[in-house]
């Protein structure tokens, strides 16, 4: 947000003026009250909420607009930084394994830098739906085909991640870098991590078992 505004200011300025963090927060609820088919669609309720600020600032190019400062944000959305160790934990596991990514996000793996680690990639936009969501994971099993229990899921999310991965019949770690608590009458995963260096191991663990 702060870059995607930081550009508006100098290119729309009554947008920059009007909304703030939370008013870009109101905008996108409101997109997805009155527009319940872009829900799964992260990248498009972006742009939607950007367009419908300009049009309400009076800016009559509001959607090539949108799509401009869509750009700025989605570049700045793509500038992370990785977990220590995400290059060698990924890298010696596809020596031996298919990696895929599930993600209810719109992360970009080529921008982020390390599309070559993965061998397939989902996000909720191209499915139509979010984990937990069955028919996210059915998406995955149909296109690698091969049995739920031969999957290794690996989420951060005890809802999203773990539960969802566990309903499709598939094994799971759950990536508790913030050591909280596992949510209690949750089935708990086949295995925790707190770091990145740990997963290899976890994962050797699991298949040997």
């Amino acid at each position: 947000n702060q870059r995607m505004l930081e550009w508006m200011h100098q290119h729309t300025p009554k947008f920059s003026q009007t909304y703030d963090n939370h008013g870009i927060d109101q905008l996108r609820d409101e997109v997805m009250t009155n527009n319940p088919h872009l829900m799964h669609d992260l990248s498009q309720i972006r742009v939607a909420l950007i367009e419908l600020g300009l049009s309400r600032c009076g800016y009559d190019t509001a959607n090539d607009l949108a799509q401009q400062a869509f750009t700025v944000y989605f570049a700045a959305r793509n500038d992370v930084e990785l977990f220590a160790g995400t290059h060698t934990q990924l890298g010696a596991l596809k020596q031996n394994y298919q990696i895929g990514a599930l993600t209810n996000g719109n992360a970009d793996l080529a921008q982020v830098g390390i599309d070559h680690l993965f061998d397939f990639y989902f996000n909720s936009a191209q499915i139509g739906v979010s984990k937990p969501h069955p028919d996210f994971f059915a998406r995955a099993l149909e296109h690698t085909g091969v049995s739920a229990e031969s999957f290794i899921h690996i989420g951060d999310h005890p809802e999203h991640d773990i539960a969802g991965a566990q309903a499709a019949g598939m094994r799971t770690i759950w990536m508790n870098s913030q050591q909280i608590p596992w949510p209690a009458g949750q089935t708990r995963p086949c295995a925790e991590i707190h770091h990145l260096d740990q997963l290899s191991a976890a994962v050797a663990t699991i298949h040997d078992n």
